[in-house]
C-alpha cells in the first residue's frame, strides 16, 4: 500500500536543503570553509569534519576584523584562524550537525559564535549567527510565533547597525525570506506570496545567479507545499534551466529533487521518475548522503503506484542500505511500511509481516499518528487476507479515527475500503455498503482533486513554460550577441586602422633598417677590411683576437682544474705569421693599378683557400696573419709550410712571381701549463720575432725558411713575466724553455740570429 504522507518527509528533507537561500553562497578566502560550506547539505558528515579540522588544526588570531565580508574574513595562512574565519566555521558546523540531526549540538555551536561575535566587537556576524539560529530552532519546533517575535527583534537591530550600510540589505532579505517561509509553512498564503515577490525585486536588483536560482527554489518549494502544481512548475523550471546554463550541480539536484516530488503528486510518473534519476545519480557521487536514501525511497514509491513491485523492493531495500546516514527515525519506519505495502501486493504474506512488526516496534519510540493509522491498516489487510472479519474491522476503525485526526484523505479511503471488505466479509452487507458509498466519496474526492489539473494540460503547460524559457533565454542571447557583434564592428575597425597604420610604419621602418643595415654593412667593410686586398684587416684582428684567446684559455682552465672531462685539443690554436715578398713589390714591378689588381685577386684566392674556423688577416703589407685550430693532421709545422708555400705556387701560376714565403709560427695556449700567461700581443711579438728570423734565413738562403717556437712542456710563466716578451722569450730560449724548429738545419744559427734580433 502507497501513502502521499511520505510527502511530508521528503518536503521538510528538501526545504531543509532549500531554505538556506542567498546564505548557502557566500564565497569564503579559506578552501577548507567553501569546500566545507559546499558540502553541508549534500554530505553533512564531510562538512562536519572539514569546520571541525579547521578549528583544530589552526590558532585562534587576535586580530579583530572589522569587515564584515566574507571574502575579507578568511586569512590565507594555514597555521592560524581569525575570529571571522572561526565564526563563520562554526556556523557552517552548526548547520552539519543539523542536517546530522545533531540539534541540540548545533544550537551550542551558534550560541558560541556569539559569544566570540560579541567578544570581538562583529556586530553583523552576530546577526548572522542569530539568524541562524532562528531558522534551525523554528525547524526543530515548528513554534511560528515565537520565530517571528525573534526575527523582529533582530530587524530592531539591524536597524540600528549602521556602519556598514551596503550589508544590512542583504541581511534584511535573509530575515524577509525566513518570514515568507514561516508564513508559508502555518498557512498564510497571501502574506508569503507577498513576501516573496518583493523580496524578488531585490533578488533580480542584485543580478546574481546562483542567488537567484535559490530565490526560485524556495518560491517553487512554497508553492509546492500549498499545491499550486502550476504556478511552482514554472519557477522550478526556471530554476532548472538557469542552473544548467550556470552548470550548478548542486542546485540542479535540489531542482530535479523538487520536480521528482511535484511530478509525483501530478501522477506523471514517467516525469518524475526522470528527474528523480538525475537527482539520483547526482547525490550517488556523494558517499554518505542523506538525501539519497529519500530520493530513492520516492522513486520505489513511483515504482509500487505502478504495479512495478519488483523494481519497488530494489529501490526500497537500496534505501535500507542507506539508511544508516540518517538519523530520522520516521523515514526508517517509511520503509519498513514500504515493504510490507509491497510484499503485501505480491502476496507474501511472511515477509509482510516480518517488515510489519518491526515498523510497529520502532513505532514504539515515537508518536506519529499517520504511520500508526498505515500499519493499522496493513494488519487489517492482512487480517483480511487471513479471513479473520472482526480484526479487519476493529483495527481498519482505528486507523480510521487516526486518519481522522491528521486529516489524510488516502489513509481514510483506504480504511473506509478494509471496511467495506471487513463487513462483507462478516456478512453484514448493510454495513458493508454503508462504507462502500463512503468510499466511492473519498475516492471521487481525490479523483476530483487530481482532475482539477488535467495530466495533459499540465504536460501541456509543462512544455509551454520550457518553450517560454528557452525563448526567452534564446532572445537574451540574440540581444547579447548582437550587442557584441557590434562591439566586435567597432574594436574589428579600430584594429584594421591601427594595423594599417602600423604595417605602413613596419613597411617604412623596414625600408630605413635595410638602408641602414647596407650602409653599416659597407661601413664595416671599410673599417674591418683591408682596402686593397679584401682580407680582414689589423683594426678587425685587435677586435676579435683578445676575446677568442679569453674562450680559448678559458676552456683551458675549466678542464686543468676538473670541470671538463677531456682536454680541449680542439681549442689550441696554430698562429702563422706569414711573409709574401711579392706584396711588398709588386706596386714597383707591375705599376699603381695593376698592383691593386693584383693584391685584390690574390686575398680573393687565399679567402677561397680558408675553410672555417680557419681565418686570415692582412697584417701589414706584405704580412698576413693566419689562424686555424691545432690537430692531429697539422700538428707538424712542415704541414702547415707546405699548405701555405701551394697557396702560392697555385697563385696565378703563369704570372712571374716571387714564390717565396717566410712564415713564423707559435701555438696558443704558447706555455702548456700557464694559459694565461701569453696575452695577445704578446703573441703577436712572438710571431713576428719567428717571422723575423724565417726572413733573415730566407734573404740568406733565397729561398723559403719557417721558424716554429714551441714552449715546453713543464716551462713556467715567471719565465715569461718579465715586461718584455722579446727579451724574456729570447732568455727562455738560451735557457731551452723554449724550443726552435725551423726549416733551416742549422739550430744554433737560428738561434744566434734570435738573439741577436
Amino acid at each position: 500500500m502507497l501513502n502521499l504522507r511520505w510527502d511530508k518527509w521528503i518536503a521538510a528533507c528538501l526545504i531543509l536543503i532549500c531554505q538556506s537561500a542567498l546564505a548557502d553562497h557566500k564565497v569564503y578566502s579559506s578552501p577548507i570553509l567553501n569546500e566545507a560550506n559546499n558540502l553541508v547539505d549534500i554530505v553533512p558528515q564531510q562538512s562536519r569534519q572539514l569546520a571541525t579540522n579547521f578549528l583544530t588544526q589552526r590558532r585562534l588570531s587576535e586580530q579583530t576584523e572589522k569587515s564584515p565580508s566574507s571574502i575579507s574574513r578568511d586569512e590565507a595562512d594555514a597555521r592560524i584562524r581569525t575570529p571571522g574565519g572561526t565564526i563563520d566555521a562554526m556556523r557552517i558546523l552548526a548547520q552539519a550537525e543539523f542536517n546530522l540531526g545533531n540539534q541540540i549540538i548545533a544550537l551550542t555551536q551558534l550560541e558560541n559564535a556569539a559569544q566570540l561575535a560579541e567578544k570581538h566587537q562583529l556586530p553583523y556576524l552576530k546577526m548572522e549567527v542569530q539568524l541562524l539560529a532562528i531558522r534551525l530552532l523554528w525547524q526543530m519546533d515548528n513554534r511560528h510565533e515565537q520565530a517571528k517575535q525573534k526575527l523582529l527583534r533582530l530587524e530592531h537591530s539591524l536597524s540600528e547597525y549602521r556602519n556598514q550600510e551596503q550589508l544590512a540589505p542583504q541581511l534584511r532579505y535573509e530575515i524577509e525570506m525566513l518570514r515568507a517561509d514561516i508564513a508559508s509553512k502555518e498557512g498564510n498564503r497571501a502574506l508569503a506570496d507577498e513576501i516573496y515577490a518583493e523580496q524578488g525585486k531585490y533578488v533580480f536588483t542584485v543580478n546574481a545567479v546562483k542567488n537567484t536560482i535559490d530565490y526560485h527554489i524556495s518560491v517553487g518549494t512554497h508553492l509546492l507545499n500549498n499545491k499550486s502544481y502550476n504556478l511552482s512548475l514554472s519557477e522550478l523550471l526556471t530554476a532548472y534551466w538557469m542552473a544548467i546554463e550556470d552548470n550548478s550541480g548542486a542546485q540542479l539536484a535540489k531542482i530535479n529533487s523538487l520536480l521528482g516530488q511535484l511530478f509525483y503528486e501530478r501522477r506523471v510518473l514517467d516525469k518524475a521518475n526522470d528527474h528523480l534519476s538525475q537527482a539520483a545519480d547526482f547525490y550517488d557521487n556523494y558517499e554518505k548522503s542523506p538525501v539519497l536514501p529519500t530520493i530513492l525511497k520516492r522513486m520505489g514509491d513511483i515504482y509500487y503506484y505502478q504495479g512495478k513491485y519488483n523494481l519497488a523492493l530494489v529501490h526500497y531495500f537500496n534505501a535500507i542500505d542507506h539508511e544508516r546516514i540518517q538519523n530520522n527515525l520516521s523515514h526508517i519506519i517509511e520503509l519498513r511500511v514500504a515493504l510490507a505495502s509491497t510484499y503485501l501486493q505480491l502476496v507474501n504474506f511472511p515477509l509482510a509481516q516480518q517488515y510489519l512488526d518491526k515498523a510497529k516496534e520502532l513505532l514504539e519510540y515515537t508518536d506519529i499518528p499517520e504511520l500508526k493509522a498505515r500499519t493499522l491498516l496493513l494488519e487489517s489487510g492482512l487480517a483480511y487476507y487471513q479471513e479473520s472479519p472482526q480484526q479487519v474491522i476493529d483495527l481498519a476503525l482505528q486507523a480510521l479515527e487516526l486518519s481522522q485526526q491528521v486529516n489524510s484523505l488516502t489513509v481514510q479511503k483506504r480504511a473506509y475500503q478494509l471496511l467495506y471488505l471487513g463487513y462483507e466479509l462478516d456478512k453484514q452487507y448493510k454495513k458493508a455498503l454503508g462504507y462502500l458509498k463512503q468510499y466511492n466519496a473519498m475516492a471521487n474526492i481525490e479523483q476530483q482533486q487530481l482532475d482539477s489539473i488535467s495530466e495533459d494540460a499540465f504536460r501541456q503547460q509543462k512544455e509551454f513554460v520550457e518553450q517560454t524559457l528557452h525563448l526567452v533565454g534564446q532572445k537574451q542571447q540574440l540581444d547579447n550577441i548582437e550587442s557584441e557583434f557590434h562591439k566586435f564592428q567597432k574594436i574589428a575597425f579600430t584594429l584594421f586602422l591601427v594595423c594599417t597604420l602600423l604595417f605602413m610604419f613596419l613597411l617604412r621602418r623596414g625600408h630605413v633598417v635595410r638602408l641602414q643595415k647596407e650602409e653599416i654593412d659597407e661601413l664595416n667593410d671599410d673599417l674591418y677590411t683591408h682596402s686593397r686586398s679584401g682580407l680582414k684587416n689589423l683594426r678587425m684582428l685587435n677586435a676579435k683576437l683578445p676575446a677568442s684567446l679569453e674562450e680559448s684559455s678559458h676552456k683551458f682552465e675549466k678542464w686543468h682544474v676538473g670541470e671538463l672531462i677531456h682536454e680541449p685539443l680542439n681549442d689550441r690554436l696554430r698562429f702563422v705569421m706569414i711573409d709574401v715578398p711579392f706584396l711588398r713589390n709588386m706596386y714597383l714591378q707591375y705599376g699603381y693599378a695593376e698592383g691593386l689588381k693584383l693584391e685584390k685577386a690574390f686575398g680573393d684566392f687565399l679567402q677561397s683557400k680558408i675553410q672555417a674556423p680557419a681565418r686570415i688577416y692582412h697584417f701589414s703589407d706584405a704580412n698576413l696573419l693566419y689562424i686555424e685550430a691545432s690537430n692531429e693532421q697539422n700538428a707538424s709545422p712542415e704541414y702547415l709550410y707546405e699548405k701555405v708555400q701551394q697557396w702560392l705556387m697555385e697563385f696565378e701560376p703563369d704570372r712571374r712571381l716571387n714564390r717565396i714565403v717566410r712564415i713564423g709560427m707559435a701555438d696558443y695556449p704558447f706555455l702548456p701549463r700557464a694559459y694565461t700567461a701569453i696575452n695577445d700581443k704578446e703573441l703577436v711579438d712572438i710571431l713576428l720575432m719567428s717571422t723575423s728570423a724565417a726572413r733573415t734565413l730566407s734573404m740568406k738562403e733565397h729561398a723559403s725558411q719557417w721558424v716554429y717556437l714551441k714552449a715546453i712542456e713543464n716551462a713556467p710563466a715567471a719565465s715569461l713575466a718579465t715586461g718584455n716578451i722579446r727579451k724574456a722569450c729570447k732568455h727562455s730560449i738560451s735557457q731551452g724553455l723554449i724550443k726552435v724548429h725551423s726549416s733551416y738545419k742549422n739550430e744554433e744559427s737560428i738561434k744566434k740570429l734570435l738573439k741577436d734580433d
